[in-house]
C-alpha cells in the first residue's frame, strides 16, 4: 500500500505543476485546455479503484482530478462567474466530443489483426451510466462552485475579505454536491448502498483534505494572473 501513497502524492505534484504551467505560459486559454484534459482524465480514471489503507477504498484521480475545481476558483476570482461558466462548458463539450468519437471508433468492424477493440469495448461501452452521472455531477458542482464563490466574494464579512476562506467553503460544498450525485447515481445497482456510502465518505474526506493543499495554488495563480494582466482583470475592477 506504500506504493499507492507514493502515487497519490505524485497525483498532487503533477496537478500543481500543470496548473502553474498553464497559467504562466498560456494564461486563460491554457486553463481552458487543462480543464478539458482533466475532465477527460477524470472520466476514465474513476474506473480504477485501489486501497490506500485497509477498508479505505478510493478511485484514481482523487487528487489530480479536483484541480479542475482549482481552475474554476482561479478563473472566478480573476475573470468572474461568467468566464468560469465557460470553463465548465468547455469541459462538458470535451466529454461529448470524446465519447462520440470513441463510439464511432468502436462501431467499425475490427480487422483480423486488431488487438485493441475488445479492450476499448470493455473500457468505454459499460461506462455510459457513470459518464452520464459524471456529467451531471461535474456540471452541477462546477456551476455551484462558481456561483457560490462569486456570492461569497461580494459579501462584507470574513468570506468577502479572505480568498482562502471563501475558496475552501465553496470547494467543500461543491465536492459534496459532486460526490452525492455521482456515487448514488452511477453506482446504485452495482454496489450496496452501504458500500456506496463508504466510497462517498472517504472520497469526500480526501477531497476536503486536498482543499488545504490547493488553496495556496489558487492564491498563487490569482497573483500571477493579476501581475500578467493588470489592465483588464475582473478582480481589480471589483475593488477599485
Amino acid at each position: 500500500m506504500l506504493v499507492n501513497w507514493v502515487f497519490l502524492g505524485l497525483e498532487y505534484l503533477v496537478g500543481v505543476l500543470l496548473v502553474f504551467f498553464a497559467i504562466r505560459f498560456f494564461d486563460l486559454k491554457g486553463m481552458y485546455a487543462l480543464g478539458a484534459i482533466l475532465v477527460l482524465y477524470m472520466n476514465v480514471a474513476v474506473l480504477k479503484a485501489y486501497e490506500l489503507l485497509p477498508g479505505v477504498q478510493l478511485y484514481a484521480g482523487v487528487f489530480l482530478g479536483p484541480f479542475f475545481v482549482t481552475l474554476i476558483a482561479i478563473v472566478t476570482e480573476v475573470y468572474g462567474y461568467r468566464e468560469a461558466q465557460k470553463l465548465v462548458a468547455v469541459g462538458f463539450f470535451a466529454q461529448v466530443v470524446f465519447l462520440m468519437g470513441m463510439l464511432i471508433a468502436l462501431g467499425y468492424i475490427p480487422s483480423s489483426e486488431d488487438w485493441a477493440h475488445e479492450h476499448m469495448k470493455a473500457l468505454f461501452l459499460p461506462v455510459w451510466r457513470t459518464t452520464l452521472f459524471s456529467w451531471l455531477a461535474f456540471v452541477a458542482s462546477g456551476i455551484f462552485k462558481a456561483r457560490f464563490q462569486d456570492f461569497l466574494k461580494r459579501t462584507k464579512g470574513l468570506f468577502g475579505k479572505h480568498l482562502w476562506l471563501r475558496d475552501n467553503a465553496a470547494t467543500k460544498l461543491a465536492q459534496l454536491v459532486d460526490n452525492v450525485i455521482f456515487f448514488y447515481g452511477a453506482l446504485t445497482g452495482y454496489f450496496s448502498l452501504r458500500t456506496i456510502t463508504v466510497f462517498l465518505i472517504w472520497t469526500t474526506l480526501f477531497e476536503w483534505l486536498f482543499d488545504y493543499f490547493d488553496t495556496w495554488v489558487v492564491v498563487k495563480g490569482v497573483g500571477w494572473l493579476l501581475d500578467q494582466n493588470p489592465e483588464k482583470l475582473f478582480y481589480r475592477e471589483e475593488r477599485s
